[in-house]
C-alpha cells in the first residue's frame, strides 16, 4: 500500500490499528483513532479518525468515520464528516453521505451519493452535461 505524505503526516502524530490481510472480523469497531485494514470485516465501523481500507481489505457494512480511503473493496453505507477517497483499484457500491469525494477514473463507484453541507443536508438538483463535438477539423 502507497500512502501519500500528506496522509502520513496525520498518521504519523495520532494512533493507528492495522488489521492484517488474513484476518477476518465481525461486529463493530468505535474508536477516536485511525484504522488501516488489510483484512476482512463485517459490521459496523464508528470513527473519529481515518479509516483506510488497502488493497487486499473488503468490509461489508456501514462506515461512519471523519475521512475513509478505499483502495479495496467496501459495500454499504458510508457516512463521513470530512473526504471520501476511492484510490486506483479500489471498488465502492453503496449509498455515500460526505463534505467531498475524489474518485480516481481506475476506480469502480456503483451508488449514491450526497454532498453534505454544514449542519444540514443539500437537496438534490439534476442538470445535464452539454459537450460540444465539434472537434476543431473537417
Amino acid at each position: 500500500m502507497k500512502l501519500n505524505r500528506r496522509t502520513l503526516d496525520k498518521l504519523k502524530d495520532q494512533q493507528t490499528t492495522i488489521i492484517s490481510e488474513g484476518i477476518q472480523l465481525k461486529g463493530q469497531v468505535k474508536g477516536t483513532h485511525n484504522v488501516i485494514l488489510y483484512g476482512e470485516f463485517e459490521g459496523n465501523i464508528e470513527l473519529s479518525g481515518l479509516l483506510l481500507v488497502g488493497k487486499s481489505g473488503r468490509i461489508n457494512g456501514e462506515i461512519n468515520a471523519n475521512n475513509v480511503v478505499i483502495e479495496g473493496d467496501v459495500e454499504g453505507k458510508i457516512t463521513t464528516t470530512e473526504k471520501v477517497e476511492i484510490r486506483d483499484g479500489g471498488k465502492y457500491k453503496g449509498d455515500m453521505l460526505a463534505r467531498s469525494i475524489l474518485v480516481s477514473e481506475n476506480a469502480v463507484f456503483e451508488g449514491n451519493v450526497k454532498m453534505k453541507v454544514e449542519g444540514e443536508e443539500p437537496s438534490i438538483q439534476k442538470f445535464t452535461e452539454k459537450r460540444s463535438s465539434q472537434s476543431g477539423e473537417e
